[in-house]
């Protein structure tokens, strides 16, 4: 052991050329130093072989004995282990990152939900942190049958669920209950009443009997079809009224819209806040403080430190951007989205077309005057008998 290094055995092949190389052999051998396959060629240069940790010792003897060196190739892995020794910061900080890596899997920071439809993302994890599964979570510990259970107890909108963990990521597979229909007596009787008033355009009667034609004015609540029909020996029996009445409705809606505010105009300038997020907590880094900020919009990302899709690491770079403004002049709500969210929800309303529609417009108002053709018959079930 030399200079407190091992030898792991790394070789080199010098060239020794010029001066007295015998008197370098022999100073060489003095020395300790031994050389290993020495051959001499034609022009009286010598080639040897040599532990690369003597290479300097060798430069030394070979100034006194004037001769040149000149290192030909590396034999064996000393380079190698060198570089690893120079850069053995960063492989520390590589097995580390992979140690960190290793020990995220074993907990739980992202969740996806799939087959939800009436239920949010939100309403499902909110149920399974009751249950004891949130960001954080280690998942090896959790008994998922356990878990399965107490969540289908709690949210009775759930039929079934599961939960798959890869890595760092959780996804919740759910199947939500089917909503059973109205149960009713079929034996019950029951009209078909007006829901609105209008003009009658056609009428449809499956069961029960008419008691408005085409063409006749109907009141709201008016019974359509009656559910009391008489026999031909003058008997009354009661039935469940079944059918469709297509009348012309007009509806008159008014909207009132929000008052004028002052619009906001952006300045120049943005102002950038960085915070590192580990897990729940977070860490934030603002450069300015936050009533020089009170004014701004504020746009926030986040960017998580992993592989979407493959894991989550529980690090996250939160980028906030604060852009100032100032108020401007007067902004009137925009009348015309106005309007089409009106109709919108009244086609959704009826059951049946918007045949014509018409705006008033007034200070901080709509009115919708609308022609409709819809079906205004509903079932209403008779209390006597």
């Amino acid at each position: 052991m030399r200079r407190g290094k091992v030898n792991w055995g790394g070789i080199v092949s010098v060239e020794i050329s010029g001066g007295n190389s015998d008197r370098l052999l022999n100073a060489c051998t003095e020395a300790g130093l031994f050389l290993r396959r020495v051959e001499r060629e034609e022009n009286g240069t010598l080639k040897v072989r040599l532990p690369e940790e003597d290479m300097e010792r060798l430069k030394k003897i070979a100034v006194l004995c004037m001769c040149e060196t000149k290192l030909i190739a590396y034999i064996g892995e000393s380079r190698t282990i060198r570089m690893l020794e120079r850069r053995a910061g960063l492989l520390a900080a590589a097995a580390v990152f992979a140690l960190l890596l290793t020990a995220s899997g074993l907990f739980i920071w992202d969740f996806e939900v799939v087959g939800n439809r009436t239920l949010s993302k939100y309403e499902i994890l909110r149920t399974l942190a009751d249950c004891g599964v949130s960001e954080g979570c280690f998942w090896p510990a959790t008994d998922i049958e356990a878990i399965r259970s107490r969540v289908l107890l709690k949210e009775q909108k759930l039929a079934w669920m599961t939960l798959n963990v890869r890595g760092s990521r959780a996804t919740v597979l759910v199947l939500e209950r089917e909503e059973k229909p109205p149960l009713y007596d079929e034996e019950k009787a029951a009209d078909l009443v007006a829901l609105r008033g209008g003009v009658i355009d056609e009428m449809t009667v499956k069961n029960g009997r008419a008691l408005v034609t085409a063409g006749q004015l109907v009141a709201a609540g008016e019974t359509l079809v009656s559910g009391r029909m008489e026999s031909v020996s003058g008997d009354t029996r009661s039935v469940r009224a079944e059918g469709t009445a297509t009348a012309d409705t007009w509806r008159e809606i008014r909207v009132y819209l929000s008052p004028a505010a002052q619009e906001k105009t952006h300045r120049s300038g943005v102002h950038l806040i960085l915070g590192l997020k580990c897990g729940k907590r977070r860490l934030n880094l603002a450069p300015k403080g936050r009533k020089e900020l009170d004014e701004c919009d504020r746009i926030s990302k986040e960017y998580n430190l992993g592989i979407k899709g493959v894991f989550c690491f529980p690090l996250s770079l939160v980028v906030e951007e604060y852009r100032p403004f100032e108020n401007g002049g007067d902004f009137r709500p925009d009348e015309e989205a106005a309007e089409r969210r009106t109709l919108d929800a009244l086609a959704d309303e009826i059951d049946g077309e918007i045949v014509s529609a018409d705006f008033e417009r007034g200070e901080g108002w709509l009115l919708l005057r609308a022609h409709c053709r819809e079906n205004i018959a509903i079932l209403q079930e008779r209390t006597d008998p």
